[in-house]
C-alpha cells in the first residue's frame, strides 16, 4: 500500500512541475472589444489632426508615432490617397477601416506580434480550371 502512495505523490509532484513550465508566450496585441477600452489607444486621447485633405501615409504616420503599432507596405499607399472626411469613429480599428475602406483596403488586427496590418480588400482573383473526365 505504501508503494501506491509514493506513486500518486510523485505523479502529483510531477503535474505540478509540468503545470509551471512556462510554454509559448502568449500573443500580445490591441484585443478587440469594448471592454478593454483604454484612453491610451483611443484617437480622441491622441489628439491628431484627421483632417480631410490630409494623405492617408501621413495619418498613419502619426498614429505610429503616437504609439500605435499599424504596419503597411509603404507601396501600398500612392500620395494621391487623401481622406476625403473627418472619420467619426472612436476606435482604433474602427477609424482605420474608416479611413482605407474609400481605397479598397482594411486593417487586420494582428494578434502574433500586436497592432495592425494594412491591407487590399480587393484581393486577386484565383482562378482555377476543374477537368472533368466523361466516364469511358
Amino acid at each position: 500500500m505504501s508503494r501506491i502512495w509514493f506513486g500518486i505523490a510523485m505523479l502529483s509532484v510531477a503535474a505540478t512541475c509540468h503545470a509551471q513550465f512556462p510554454g509559448a508566450p502568449l500573443p500580445t496585441g490591441q484585443p478587440i472589444g469594448g471592454e478593454f477600452q483604454s484612453k491610451v489607444v483611443d484617437p480622441k486621447a491622441v489628439e491628431i489632426p484627421l483632417i480631410p485633405g490630409m494623405p492617408v501615409s501621413v495619418v498613419l504616420t502619426a498614429l505610429t508615432q503616437k504609439g500605435f503599432h499599424i504596419k503597411w507596405k509603404p507601396e501600398q499607399l500612392q500620395p494621391h490617397m487623401k481622406l476625403l472626411e473627418k472619420p467619426k469613429a472612436t476606435r482604433v480599428d474602427i477609424l482605420l477601416n474608416e479611413i482605407l475602406e474609400p481605397w479598397g483596403m482594411h486593417a487586420d488586427p494582428d494578434l502574433m506580434r500586436g497592432g495592425y496590418l494594412v491591407r487590399d480588400t480587393k484581393g486577386k482573383s484565383k482562378k482555377f480550371v476543374v477537368e472533368q473526365k466523361d466516364p469511358p
